[in-house]
């Protein structure tokens, strides 16, 4: 079977946007499937990975198109030199970067990497004209490549799938940041359009499934690899190693983790891996943590994958608004595989809660239960690792469930 994979984010880009069909190429190209991949080339990316792209199977061919730069023009509009939002909104800005906020929320639908569709359709015209291909499949966010689905869809009457790894109009940072209602119904328009043009939906949680309109949908989680913790070996410490792998996006509170530091009561040390956090941050959990705090940029997977091993608690806070209770992260389900226990801050009834408790694999607390799970992590034996069963969320049974989908 000949797939066409639509992606804007994919290696060297890093990060979790790639994760999840990295995961799954391997897994496709040995059950017999031909794949291409259409992305971008040198586009607005989280970080880069150069690293991953050893994980791509030399059997799937990559065309990349060339993406417009749109950090550079942000940074001097904006005249502040910050970062192009990514999975947030900037706070609390003023004049000419609060106008761009504004636009961006309001009359640039559904994201700012809707300017690379142009040439993304027409790359994806070129190669479907040249050979045949069974079904085509675009992953987002960003939700603008779901629109280069629509099009060719109807265009060329191929099967077509959807992965949803995020909401589409009730993603978190609109619902944190509301846009104008006009806008809001835009983005619900489009989401109606694609849901219910697909042949069908991939969502990566049921929660999320539910919350998307009228439509085939399949949930397919995000799954782990085992073979990315093969050979990794726990070393043992003498106090416990807290850490926090990856980014923070609109709605995680990191005064959460300062306070929860300032009411243990034994030896720790707190990592944060792969996080941006402002200055004002990073000096008060210094502040809370008497000095114990590590901060780590970007490292590469393989490294991520071995920090979690290597530690003694990991850490996730499940973003803070209606509307969260499907979220279902990548790094979730490695950190299940880790083996390390988790401390969860969440509201009741999340799905991330929800997985944590069945695989017996830590604890959930509400974002004000920080001295109930400050007891909690005085508690834990150092050193232990979890048990609980979590083969359902490996790579090769989702795998299962994609492959019966897409021949079906």
């Amino acid at each position: 079977m000949k797939i066409l994979l639509i992606t804007y984010y994919f290696p060297p880009c890093g990060g979790a946007p790639v994760q999840r069909w990295l995961r799954f190429l391997p897994y496709l190209v040995k059950r017999g499937y031909q794949i291409t991949v259409i992305t971008s080339k040198g586009g607005d990316y989280p970080f880069i990975d150069e690293s991953l792209c050893e994980k791509i199977p030399p059997a799937v061919e990559v065309i990349r198109v060339p993406a417009p730069k749109m950090a550079g023009i942000w940074r001097k509009l904006s005249r502040s030199g910050s970062d192009i939002p990514y999975g947030k909104m900037p706070e609390k800005q003023k004049g000419l970067s609060r106008l761009l906020i504004w636009l961006r929320l309001n009359l640039i639908i559904p994201d700012l990497r809707v300017f690379w569709n142009p040439k993304a359709l027409r790359a994806c015209f070129a190669e479907l004209s040249r050979k045949p291909y069974d079904a085509i499949i675009t992953t987002g966010p960003p939700h603008s490549t779901h629109l280069i689905g629509l099009k060719l869809s109807k265009r060329l009457r191929l099967k077509w799938f959807t992965d949803f790894r995020d909401p589409f109009s009730q993603i978190h940072y609109l619902r944190l940041n509301p846009p104008s209602r006009l806008s809001l119904a835009a983005h619900k328009y489009l989401e109606r359009k694609v849901v219910s043009g697909a042949d069908l939906n991939l969502v990566v949680s049921q929660e999320w499934a539910e919350a998307l309109p009228e439509g085939r949908k399949l949930v397919i989680h995000n799954g782990y690899n085992p073979q990315d913790f093969a050979g990794i070996d726990y070393t043992p410490s003498e106090q416990m190693r807290i850490k926090y792998i990856g980014q923070f996006t609109q709605g995680q509170d990191i005064g959460l983790i300062a306070a929860l530091c300032s009411r243990l009561n034994r030896p720790y040390s707190l990592s944060l891996i792969g996080s941006k956090i402002g200055d004002i941050e990073a000096a008060q959990l210094r502040d809370e943590t008497s000095n114990r705090l590590t901060i780590k940029p970007f490292v590469p997977h393989t490294e991520a994958v071995r920090e979690m091993v290597e530690s003694e608690l990991l850490l996730l806070i499940v973003n803070d608004y209606e509307g969260n209770r499907g979220m279902l992260t990548a790094k979730l389900f490695e950190y299940l595989a880790s083996r390390t226990p988790i401390l969860c801050f969440s509201a009741d009834g999340t799905a991330a809660a929800r997985t944590i408790k069945e695989c017996k694999a830590g604890k959930s607390f509400g974002y004000q239960q920080i001295s109930e799970a400050a007891v909690w992590v005085d508690q834990l034996q150092l050193g232990a690792k979890t048990e609980g069963d979590i083969l359902s969320y490996s790579v090769e049974y989702q795998i299962d469930k994609l492959d019966k989908a897409l021949r079906s």
